[in-house]
């Protein structure tokens, strides 16, 4: 296996021990699961995980410290935290992405950790478990994250387990309030605009589509929400939103955010329909729920960073951050780390618990994450939050 490919292991040297401190300090559940891991003895367990590069990766040392061998992918192409993949470089993690990467050097990328012979997986979108099905023996677990993900891994019989935390109450709690939390203050610090008095439209209206729109509305914006679901159309209406059909709210409005979980909502036919200078961006896992090849084939050009102007036909766009997910591509992200203190420690105790022993009652397949540590991480939470 080669070594890590990185932007620049010289960075390293700009990672902070102090912010490192201070994360730690803000995300004490996940710190509090570190401390206990980084005691136990992993030697012999190999790791493989296909996710976010950001400097919450850190989280990852606990596992290396207990003698873990992990190696890491970045699982979309602007997303990678350089600093923090070249400060895990130096703690001898091997690490696979870097922020902005072309759609080749992703699948590289992909191949060379699906290299690794791994016996646990962690991953984000689908593709990591994928890429591992024809692998004799097969591994042993793995986490799965994402909607996208989701979708991706019902289309293939899997040879081993796979834990969905992605449709456990917790993560519905950071997909609905904390997504939504740090979608909108990144697109204030790429454009430079409030939404006050702007009409907003949300494609699709789960967790992270409810968040984002309830927080546009708590903004000013005036909020139109579409789905293919009535029932969540319904759930919008409850939440003050209008609802719309796809064609009515692509008419109506000057932001379109997109957050289904699947590749291509916004296709060629939605992109020609566009006001001109409607700004157009994604809070899914997928960079493709917009239809980046196509629009990419069209003129255009940069404006500023994460920002790209796009002229089609007689109307125009903006696209931020290429189209993939705003707040953790964009250069300003993850906001308010705090918030993503569940997340990472639903995911570090969910692969201390695969690395303890999968109970052999478990079959292959899709399964939900195990109930007794969601309830664990959130017992925890509410007693060291009632103390603060």
């Amino acid at each position: 296996m080669e070594p890590s490919r990185i932007k620049n292991p010289e960075l390293a040297a700009q990672f902070d021990e102090g912010q490192l401190a201070w994360y730690q300090y803000v995300t004490p559940i996940t710190e509090h699961y570190a401390r206990q891991i980084a005691q136990r003895d992993y030697r012999g367990k190999r790791l493989a995980y296909w996710g976010h590069i950001t400097r919450q990766i850190t989280m990852m040392l606990a596992l290396k410290q207990a003698g873990a061998e992990i190696v890491i992918g970045a699982c979309n192409v602007d997303s990678t935290d350089d600093v923090g993949a070249a400060y895990a470089v130096s703690k001898g993690i091997s690490v696979f992405g870097w922020q902005g990467m072309s759609q080749l050097e992703y699948q590289e990328n992909l191949a060379i950790v699906r290299s690794f012979d791994a016996d646990y997986l962690c991953d984000m979108g689908g593709e990591l478990c994928v890429a591992y099905l024809d692998k004799t023996p097969p591994v042993k677990g793995a986490l799965e994250a994402t909607m996208s993900g989701l979708h991706r891994l019902k289309k293939h019989r899997l040879p081993f387990p796979v834990f969905d935390w992605n449709s456990i109450p917790l993560k519905d709690l950071h997909n609905r309030f904390h997504v939504g939390d740090s979608a909108w203050p990144a697109f204030s610090h790429v454009t430079g605009m409030s939404l006050f008095g702007r009409h907003v439209l949300i494609l699709g209206c789960g967790a992270v589509g409810k968040g984002i729109a309830e927080r546009a509305r708590d903004l000013g914006a005036i909020v139109h929400v579409t789905d293919l679901d009535p029932v969540r159309l319904l759930e919008a209406r409850h939440l003050g939103c209008d609802t719309v059909s796809l064609d009515e709210g692509i008419g109506r409005c000057q932001i379109i955010v997109t957050a289904t979980g699947v590749e291509g909502v916004m296709s060629e036919e939605h992109l020609r329909q566009v006001k001109p200078g409607t700004i157009l961006f994604n809070a899914g896992h997928s960079n493709r729920e917009i239809d980046i090849d196509w629009l990419y084939q069209q003129p255009h050009q940069r404006m500023k960073a994460h920002i790209e102007r796009f002229d089609i036909g007689k109307t125009h766009l903006y696209l931020l951050a290429q189209g993939s997910l705003l707040n953790m591509a964009a250069g300003a992200g993850p906001y308010s780390s705090d918030q993503f203190d569940h997340y990472t420690a639903v995911m570090l105790l969910g692969i201390a618990w695969m690395f303890d022993g999968i109970p052999d009652n478990i079959s292959p397949g899709l399964q939900l994450y195990p109930a007794h540590l969601e309830r664990e991480i959130a017992e925890l939470s509410v007693k060291i939050h009632s103390k603060s």
